[in-house]
C-alpha cells in the first residue's frame, strides 16, 4: 500500500468505506452485538499497526475480513475459556455450600445466598439445573426430556447460571454491609 501518497487519508477512507461491512461480518461470525464494536476496533487497530504490510494486490476489505475472522476466533476462545471458568466457579460454590466443611459453612452466607437465589428461580429453571447437576445429564438428554434442542438447553443453562451468579454476588455483597 506504500504507493499511496497520504497513508493517513487512505487509512481513514478504508475505515469509512469498510466499517459497516466489517461490523456486519463480525456479527455474522456470531460475536454478540455488545462485543462487535470491540472486535471491530481491534480489526482497525491491526490495520493501523500493519498498514504498510497490506498487499497492494489485495483489496483492503478482504484483508480486513481475514483479520476479523482471526480476531473472532480469538474472541470465541477467550469467551469459551471464561465461560468454562465461570461454570466451574459456580459449581465450586454449590459444592462448598453442600459440604460439611468448616463449621457453619453449610448454614453460612454462601448457603443462604444460594438457597435464596435458587428459590427465586422459575420451576422450569430449577428442573433444568436438577437434570444437569443432580442427575448429571448431558444437554442432548435434557433436550429430549424437555422436547427442545440441545443448543436451547445450553443457552438456558448459561442464562440460569448467570442469573444465579449475579444473585449470589448481590446477596453476599448486601450481607457484608
Amino acid at each position: 500500500m506504500s504507493e499511496h501518497s497520504d497513508p493517513q487519508l487512505d487509512y481513514e477512507s478504508i475505515v469509512r468505506d469498510t466499517q459497516a461491512h466489517i461490523r456486519a461480518y463480525i456479527a455474522g461470525m456470531g460475536v454478540p452485538r455488545h462485543d462487535v464494536d470491540d472486535v471491530a476496533q481491534d480489526v482497525y487497530l491491526e490495520l493501523y499497526r500493519f498498514f504498510d504490510r497490506v498487499p497492494a494486490e489485495v483489496h483492503p476489505k478482504q484483508w480486513l475480513k481475514g483479520i476479523a475472522r482471526n480476531l473472532c476466533l480469538n474472541y470465541f476462545r477467550r469467551t469459551s475459556r471464561r465461560n468454562r471458568l465461570q461454570r466451574e466457579a459456580l459449581v465450586e460454590i454449590f459444592l462448598r455450600a453442600e459440604q460439611e466443611g468448616p463449621p457453619g459453612l453449610a448454614e453460612g452466607p454462601i448457603r443462604r445466598a444460594l438457597d435464596g437465589c435458587y428459590e427465586k428461580l422459575a420451576p422450569e429453571s430449577r428442573r433444568m439445573l436438577a437434570l444437569r447437576y443432580e442427575q448429571e445429564l448431558p444437554s442432548q438428554t435434557i433436550a429430549q426430556r424437555l422436547n427442545t434442542s440441545p443448543e436451547a438447553v445450553r443457552v438456558a443453562l448459561f442464562r440460569i447460571r448467570a442469573t444465579l451468579k449475579n444473585c449470589i454476588t448481590k446477596n453476599l455483597a448486601v450481607e457484608e454491609n
